[in-house]
């Protein structure tokens, strides 16, 4: 591992690169911009539907608040990463006065102020256009977001590693986009569903991040009770703790995978 100090300036400079990069590759664009927006105007028809007690379109976009993280983060660090080792990219930045930590943390700052911007512009969409409100305690869903960008960093390390092409990095993906979308609790929370299924579903990465964000946006209990009665801010924080032990088990899964599979070189046959 490259020893060099940690510099924010470094990292700003390689996030710069991301970004010039980023905006001349059409898919890349189209995958971390085109696809988000495609999806927050799906919550127009949603407006004033019923899901359990809750404006249908307020559900679903404080659910897109964390299903954002996959188009953002994960897609776009996965392929990222893995394009950069397979054209040499990464293994000369090594050769360079970075270190290890300002190489890989440039990108994830960029892909970090890119999720910001989405969700920031979520929320203002939700408050302004769909009914929505202040969010009830916006530390709580700062924290979730905040796990949740951690979760999928991680697993961006991790699946890089192990995606042969940037091509496929995004084919590697889109099963965990999937199960995300279905089983993370986005379209409806999780206790509509059978019992059973509901609680495996408590597991999946996307879930503890959508539960705690909605918890916090609304201010209602969105883990344990199917009423989602009110809670204050402790109340909030206390029935959330499943949530964040989940979060902490996948960032620490997550960091595992990833000191295992990342890889800075191209595998040779």
């Amino acid at each position: 591992m490259n020893a060099a100090a940690t510099s924010l300036p470094a990292m700003l400079r390689v996030s710069r690169l991301d970004f010039t990069l980023l905006w001349r590759n059409k898919t890349s664009l189209v995958t971390v911009v085109g696809l988000p927006m495609v999806f927050a105007g799906m919550l127009v028809p949603m407006k004033g539907a019923d899901i359990g007690g809750v404006d249908g379109a307020l559900l679903q976009g404080t659910g897109h608040l964390g299903f954002f993280l996959v188009f953002a983060v994960l897609m776009n660090l996965v392929t990222v990463f893995t394009a950069r080792r397979e054209d040499l990219t990464l293994k000369r930045l090594r050769g360079t006065a970075l270190s290890d930590t300002e190489i890989t943390g440039g990108s994830v700052l960029t892909a970090v102020a890119m999720y910001a911007v989405q969700a920031l512009a979520l929320l203002a969409v939700l408050g302004v256009a769909l009914g929505g409100r202040f969010p009830a305690d916006p530390v709580l869903v700062l924290a979730g977001l905040a796990g949740g960008v951690a979760v999928f960093a991680a697993l961006a390390f991790a699946l890089s590693g192990v995606s042969p092409t940037a091509e496929l990095a995004q084919l590697a993906v889109l099963p965990i986009m999937f199960g995300c979308m279905l089983g993370g609790g986005v379209m409806v929370p999780l206790d509509e569903l059978p019992g059973r299924l509901a609680q495996i579903c408590r597991f999946t990465p996307l879930s503890p991040v959508v539960e705690i964000t909605r918890t916090g946006y609304f201010g209602q209990d969105f883990h344990a009770h199917s009423a989602h009665p009110p809670v204050g801010v402790l109340e909030g924080w206390r029935a959330c703790l499943p949530s964040f032990a989940v979060l902490a088990g996948w960032i620490v899964l997550g960091r595992v995978l990833a000191a295992r599979w990342f890889r800075w070189e191209p595998r040779r046959a």
